[in-house]
């Protein structure tokens, strides 16, 4: 496979470049293959279905890592959702669940972030300091009609808040109870939905023919960008640090898969 005209490389953060956010030790493969792109002059994005962090907060992550890019070429499925409810209901009311900076991305796009109602979306990322008032607020908006949006779509996932490593429930088992007592059906917003594969090549600047995606999850990275129509790498991780998603019969086999990142560069 002759890889040599793809000038666009997105890679997928956790389990890909970094164990996870929360643990940025990187990958020696992953490091090696993002020099060799460097000094052939290709592009380099990143493409995450963390939704919890802002676009800043992984940059900052990944470059502590020694993976150094600009921050407008980060997308997460925060800014994704941010984007989604933008295009569809500009400077809209959104009550957000999600830790640490997960707001930002929503501010940034201009929307009202807000605590009290009026609120016109309900959007829920992971968050490892919800409350049952939050979750009952967001149940009581979205039957007085706020629409329902998913930041991403784990059910659970590996990682450390407040010192303790452990696994946590995701963004797509809080919304389950949200679902459950209102009847209404979350959108989900991550990958593996093409759109946001679609969007983040031609918002840098590329074609998807010129464009390769790379990432761990089958179900996620390789079904959204199949669907979206770039070219997939599949690098084989340890499974059981792969975050479990829902690939909604999407093609899960990757145009290549390699052992080690470093198998991609003979290609190069």
């Amino acid at each position: 496979m002759d890889l040599s005209r793809k000038k666009l490389w997105v890679f997928d953060v956790d389990n890909t470049l970094i164990l996870d956010v929360e643990h940025p030790t990187p990958f020696k493969d992953a490091l090696t293959l993002w020099s060799s792109l460097e000094e052939k002059g290709c592009t380099l994005a990143i493409l995450t279905n963390v939704g919890r962090l802002s676009s800043r907060q992984v940059h900052q992550a990944v470059e502590r890592a020694g993976f150094h890019l600009p921050v407008e070429r980060v997308y997460t499925a925060g800014a994704a959702a941010a984007a989604y409810i933008h295009n569809r209901s500009p400077g809209a009311r959104c009550f957000v669940i999600g830790e640490g900076g997960a707001q930002e991305d929503f501010i940034a796009r201009g929307l009202d972030v807000a605590n009290n109602p009026p609120i016109d979306f309900v959007a829920v990322a992971a968050d490892r300091g919800m409350t049952f008032d939050e979750l009952n607020f967001a149940t009581k908006m979205v039957k007085q009609g706020a629409g329902l949006v998913c930041v991403s779509g784990s059910r659970d996932y590996s990682g450390k808040y407040l010192g303790q490593d452990d696994v946590y429930i995701g963004e797509r088992s809080i919304v389950a109870a949200i679902e459950h007592a209102t009847g209404v059906v979350a959108v989900t917003v991550g990958k593996p939905l093409p759109e946001i594969v679609t969007e983040t090549v031609k918002t840098i600047g590329f074609k998807l023919t010129n464009a390769v995606i790379i990432g761990d999850n089958p179900n996620s990275d390789i079904a959204g960008g199949n669907a979206a129509g770039v070219t997939t790498i599949l690098v084989k991780r340890d499974p059981h640090n792969i975050v479990a998603f829902e690939s909604g019969g999407l093609d899960t086999k990757p145009t290549l898969t390699v052992k080690s990142l470093e198998d991609v560069i003979d290609l190069l």
